[in-house]
């Protein structure tokens, strides 16, 4: 071999053996950032819901929950999803909503906790509905997916050194939506972003 090439050989090598090895490192960060949320605070009670056969199909790997809780005498329905495991899994909820038979009616980015959620309202079959979305990665919570995917690529090549998985937090009201939905979102879901992440 040339000696002239011994650099661009070992380099390819190493190149090689990285894109080999590197992916089988571990990741780091929080195992269980879920078991984090809080399930009772002041005024707020809840109980856990059974995540559907279908619900599960759709997770793969990803780990999620869904959370009834009661805030000021008013229900609402929490999930939660943590693509770590399966980020395909974390995509636009919008996606989902209209998998489900509803239409978009209107989508509104409204500010959370010194970040941003997105404030959905669609209707099916003559009934309105109001659903809140955010990502959340332990520093404030954005609306943007593409965000999310940026943050969420660039953790898999740092192998979490980057910071912890944004997970998707969706809120929805039980029942018929509060008549000022914005200041009812920004009292209640605040109670679920500061939960401590590990870095």
């Amino acid at each position: 071999m040339n000696r002239r090439n011994l650099p661009l050989a070992l380099l390819l090598v190493s190149a090689v053996l990285l894109s080999i090895l590197w992916p089988r490192l571990p990741m780091t960060g929080d195992p269980d950032p879920l078991a984090r949320i809080p399930r009772e605070g002041i005024g707020l009670k809840s109980r856990d819901v059974e995540i559907s056969p279908i619900e599960k199909k759709w997770l793969g790997g990803a780990a999620g929950l869904k959370r009834i809780f009661s805030f000021r005498s008013r229900l609402w329905l929490l999930a939660v999803t943590d693509g770590t495991n399966n980020r395909q899994a974390v995509h636009d909820p919008t996606y989902c909503f209209l998998g489900e038979g509803w239409k978009i009616t209107g989508k509104t980015r409204i500010p959370l906790a010194g970040g941003s959620a997105m404030s959905v309202t669609m209707t099916r079959n003559g009934e309105t509905a109001r659903t809140l979305y955010w990502f959340y990665d332990g520093a404030a919570p954005f609306s943007s997916v593409v965000e999310f995917w940026i943050k969420s690529t660039v953790r898999r090549i740092t192998r979490g050194l980057s910071g912890p998985e944004p997970l998707l937090f969706i809120l929805r009201p039980v029942g018929t939506p509060p008549e000022d939905w914005q200041a009812a979102a920004n009292e209640v879901a605040p109670l679920f972003l500061p939960f401590p992440v590990q870095k």
